[in-house]
């Protein structure tokens, strides 16, 4: 499966928003414009349909319009390019997206970076398509030739994209490896997180770290998105290593066939709780042998210590996951899918993978996994020494 990367943002002067990020300001497209098109990375730009003849002039009648209307001023899009593909190719899968996305009416530019450093290997296109309203014939209000601000408009054109890739693609020659797909992993049944954009100036220079910003530091501890991704690769690789050793997988249940389900019911009854002895070799790692598990049930009143020593609590039976797991690997999905929030669910990629390595992972597998910066992180604080007596009094 070839790389899919599709991203999606718009600038409006509708007071209706809620994302401040969305905010149009004067001279914004036309900046953006000078960025995307600007010799150093563009190897090829595209135009037509342009209102003003010329960037400058169709960015201020764009936005003079949508201040008006107090609506949309452009549609903006990054979409990876097949690294594949030859030059001629790119470019012709991206005018045709273009044009299928303007439907041959709405202006549009598109500029191909596939030129130098970063570029090269990864290439991309920009496009930025300026709306044109459709007067119905009827009183209502003229209808928008794009027309993604409708609902699930994002997802169509993400799907609009996968399925003209694919078939230029086939219809050059390639195999079903340069093939891509617009559905995320969970829609395709995939045990992944996914990982985050990072930009690319922070990959550029590696060793020129980029900091977290001030005001994120009480929520992300000073970490960076590509900090994140390096544990959100480490959860994958500890979910594909449980996956390849036939364990079930973080977060799901006993599965729907009977067969699979690590013996079936005799089998899960024998490994349980309860008063019948667990088989020896499905122990868990932190279960001492020969010794059964009993509830502690304290009494009512009783806030002193116990009188004989704590017992451990019954553990869940081996394949069953509680469900505030799969609840947690839901939502964490859902908001690494926006970018702006990565960095709030940094405490909850570390805790999920500490959960992950505490219930399928052997002691001796963590201690092998934990990292040496991590495994001396929580040394105790060295105490100093008490004076002697004779030393307190002359001093």
């Amino acid at each position: 499966m070839a790389l899919f990367s599709f991203r999606h943002s718009v600038k409006t002067f509708s007071e209706k928003r809620t994302d401040e990020t969305r905010a149009a300001k004067p001279g914004q497209t036309a900046a953006h414009l000078r960025y995307i098109a600007r010799p150093q990375a563009a190897r090829v730009v595209m135009q037509e349909r342009l209102s003003g003849g010329s960037h400058p002039k169709t960015a201020n009648l764009a936005e003079e319009e949508a201040q008006k209307r107090k609506g949309r001023v452009c549609e903006r899009f990054v979409i990876a390019l097949p690294s594949e593909a030859s030059p001629e190719q790119r470019e012709a899968l991206t005018r045709a997206y273009a044009e299928q996305m303007s439907k041959g009416i709405a202006g549009y530019v598109a500029a191909i970076h596939d030129q130098h450093g970063n570029d090269s290997k990864n290439p991309h296109a920009h496009f930025v398509l300026f709306d044109v309203q459709q007067k119905t014939g009827g009183r209502g209000r003229p209808k928008s030739t794009l027309g993604l601000a409708r609902k699930n408009a994002i997802e169509g054109a993400a799907k609009l994209w996968a399925e003209l890739h694919n078939e230029m693609m086939r219809g050059w020659g390639f195999g079903p490896d340069s093939e891509i797909s617009h559905l995320s992993y969970a829609d395709r049944g995939i045990d992944r997180i996914p990982t985050i954009h990072e930009g690319a100036s922070s990959r550029a220079t590696p060793e020129a770290k980029k900091k977290s910003k001030e005001k994120w530091k009480h929520i992300d501890q000073g970490h960076t998105r590509a900090e994140a991704n390096a544990v959100i690769r480490e959860i994958n690789k500890l979910k594909e290593s449980q996956k390849n050793a036939g364990t079930v997988r973080l977060g799901t249940g006993d599965g729907d066939n009977e067969a699979q389900r690590n013996g079936g019911i005799a089998k899960q009854r024998e490994r349980g709780g309860g008063n019948v002895k667990a088989a020896p070799g499905n122990r868990p790692p932190f279960k001492q042998s020969g010794q059964p598990v009993q509830e502690h049930r304290p009494v009512v009143g009783d806030t002193g210590p116990t009188s004989g020593p704590l017992q451990s609590r019954a553990q869940p039976r081996p394949g069953r996951q509680p469900p505030f797991l799969a609840a947690a690997r839901l939502g964490l999905a859902r908001r690494l899918r926006r970018g702006r929030d990565v960095r709030r669910v940094y405490r909850e990629l570390i805790m999920l993978r500490d959960t992950l390595k505490a219930r399928l992972l052997p002691i001796e597998g963590q201690r092998r996994l934990r990292p040496e910066a991590e495994r001396h992180h929580h040394r105790p604080p060295k105490t100093t020494k008490p004076r002697s007596g004779g030393a307190e009094r002359g001093a």
